[in-house]
Formats: structure tokens, C-alpha cells, sequence
């Protein structure tokens, strides 16, 4: 069972700017000088920096990737979805443009040669709601312009949700190429509220308080428990508020893994009250409340540098460990690229 992020930041793409990658150079040539390194050394070298000064945390827009064998769930079409539709194709840059422009019409290389066959595929895409960052990344992957994909949609009062995928591209002055005009056969499935199961996974969902509404997901399989839990706000002291709380402190109860939504520092989080999102402090104490074993910051706010978010993330662990010493719970930041993998010792699904 694998867990990858293919996007992490949440309202817009934020792509790395040129002065956040010469600071983390600066940071990385500092450390070096320090070390008096020699070339030989620089591979190991580079292994040992901090994350903040070897990667990026990455600009894209909401997609996670929950698998195993040939069982893929998506959540969310962020413009991460894009990288992880690349997987699927062996010239995605090239299918992808042709396909836009040629749907349906066979391409050959400059030898002559057609292009090897493209996979058939059979993926299931879950959406929380259809803000725009959330979907803006669907038109540009790659497996939509494949006729042999079966793309299926869930998601809560799916015919609205299908309704706005549709109106992204309804246009041909904004986008080329009209959603129902897509070759890959896409399928709607509205999401009942006891659940469903995708073998060997099985799904529920949570309602959230979010504008324009959320939901939250539950995935089971193998002995583990993944929740996603993205654009929530569970500020407030009234009973309504209050109630939310519980219910989603029941929903993740226990589980080995909780991606949540935490795009606010806890000043802002003040605020920008009613925004419908969260800020790291009150999401720790929710998970610690809640007995998960390891929470992953998500949606970041696309106005905050990667030295912003490990300063959140500083600021959350010491907050953990100073009010709750007995806690185990670990607390990550959710990174582009980041896999986590739950099932070592389980036969492939296939």
C-alpha cells in the first residue's frame, strides 16, 4: 500500500522562484565550506542536508496517489495530477500535445514508426469538492486522451461536481478540446454515504465545514488506515463547530496515517477566520486527541517558502511535544515526491 504526493500546496500553483533556489545553494555552499568537502565526498554530502536546503516542497496543486498493484486511487486533479498522469505514457509531453490538437488520430515518429501502444488502464479519481484548484489539473493528464482508460469519477452530489469539470472546458476560446469530446471513457459515480469499496480498499467519507462544502476520505486496507482531510476549518466554540470537531476526531481515530489540511500559521489562521481552512496547532492537537500515528501538513498556503513551512512544521512539533510529552504522534510536511509505504509485508494485489 503507497501513498505518493503529487501536489501539496493549496488555492494556486506556486513554483519555486529563482531567488528561493539561490538561497538554498547559498545554504548548501555555506555547509560545504564548513566542511572543508572534497569532490568525492559531494554525493554523500548533498544526502545529508536538511530537506529545506536539498529539495523543494513542491508548487502544485492537490493530487495523492493511494496504490497498490494495479489499484490506483487519485484524490483530487490539482495541477500535480499532471506528473502522475506522465507515469502512464511513454511520451507524455508529445501524446499530450497531440492529443489536443489530433484527438483520436494515430502519430508516428520521425523514423516512421507508430508510437508503442499506450496502457490500458482503469483508474478511480475521488474528489473532496471542485474548487478550482482541485481540478485544474484534470484537462492536462495524460490518460484522458487514451481510448483504452476507464476513468472513473466519485465524489458527493457527483452530477454538480460533473457540471464543473464540464464548464472548465466548455469553452474552445479557453481550452481546445471540450471535456465530452475526451477519448478515454469516463465514467460518474455518485459517492453513497456507506461508503464503497475498491478492492482491496475500502473508502468512506466524512462531510466537512468548508464554503461550498468538503469531504474528507477514509481509506482501509491491509490492516492500515489512511485518512485525507483537506480545505477544513474546525475553529470555533458553538455546538455546530464543537460537533464537527467530534465527528472528525472519530473519523480519523486510530489511523496510521493523517494528511490534513493546515494551509495557515495559527496567527493568520485568526484572521482569516470563516476562510474554511486550518492552521497546524489545532490540527496537532486533533491528531493527538485522536491516537494517529503520523500526521502530514497539506495544502500549503502558495504564499509561504519552504523555509516558512519547516518553521510551521518546527513550530507544530515543539507545540506537540511541550503540551502532549507523551505522544508518539510523528508530524510531517506533505512533499511533492514524498512516497510513504505501508505494506512491505502484503502479497501484490492484482
Amino acid at each position: 500500500m503507497l501513498i505518493r504526493f503529487w501536489g501539496v500546496r493549496g488555492s494556486i500553483p506556486a513554483p519555486p522562484s529563482s531567488y528561493e533556489l539561490r538561497d538554498k545553494i547559498f545554504k548548501a555552499l555555506t555547509m560545504a565550506l564548513e566542511t572543508r568537502l572534497k569532490p568525492w565526498d559531494i554525493p554523500s554530502f548533498i544526502n545529508m542536508l536538511p530537506h529545506e536546503v536539498k529539495s523543494f516542497v513542491g508548487g502544485n496543486t492537490p493530487c495523492i496517489e493511494i496504490s497498490h498493484g494495479k489499484r490506483i486511487l487519485i484524490f483530487d486533479a490539482g495541477s500535480g495530477i499532471r506528473n502522475l498522469g506522465q507515469l502512464f505514457t511513454p511520451s507524455p509531453a508529445k501524446d499530450l500535445l497531440d492529443a489536443l490538437e489530433n484527438p483520436g488520430v494515430e502519430h508516428r515518429d520521425r523514423h516512421g514508426e507508430a508510437d508503442p501502444p499506450r496502457p490500458k488502464l482503469n483508474l478511480d479519481l475521488i474528489l473532496t469538492h471542485t474548487h478550482w484548484d482541485h481540478i485544474q489539473g484534470l484537462p492536462f493528464f495524460a490518460p484522458i486522451y487514451n481510448p483504452d482508460t476507464i476513468l472513473n469519477i466519485h465524489g458527493h452530489d457527483i452530477q454538480e461536481k460533473k457540471r464543473n469539470l464540464f464548464i472548465q472546458q466548455s469553452d474552445p476560446s479557453l481550452f481546445p478540446l471540450k471535456f465530452e469530446d475526451l477519448p478515454a471513457k469516463i465514467i460518474f459515480h455518485e459517492f453513497p454515504d456507506t461508503g464503497i469499496v475498491l478492492e482491496p480498499f475500502t473508502v468512506d467519507s466524512l462531510a466537512l465545514p468548508h464554503p461550498g462544502g468538503s469531504h474528507a476520505f477514509r481509506v482501509k486496507g491491509f490492516g492500515f488506515t489512511v485518512v485525507f482531510a483537506t480545505d477544513y476549518e474546525i475553529a470555533g466554540d458553538s455546538a455546530d463547530a464543537i460537533a464537527k470537531k467530534e465527528a472528525l476526531k472519530d473519523f480519523i481515530a486510530n489511523s496510521d496515517v493523517f494528511i490534513s489540511d493546515s494551509q495557515y500559521s495559527y496567527t493568520e489562521s485568526h484572521s482569516k477566520e470563516g476562510w474554511g481552512h486550518s492552521s497546524a496547532l489545532n490540527i496537532v492537537e486533533l491528531a493527538v486527541q485522536a491516537g494517529v500515528k503520523s500526521l502530514y501538513l497539506f495544502h500549503h498556503d502558495p504564499n509561504y517558502d519552504d523555509q516558512k513551512l519547516y518553521d510551521i512544521l518546527d513550530k507544530a512539533s515543539s507545540y506537540a511535544r511541550l503540551l502532549f510529552p507523551q505522544s508518539t504522534l510523528g508530524i510531517r510536511l506533505a512533499a511533492e515526491d514524498t512516497v510513504i509505504d505501508l505494506s512491505d509485508d502484503v502479497d501484490d494485489f492484482s
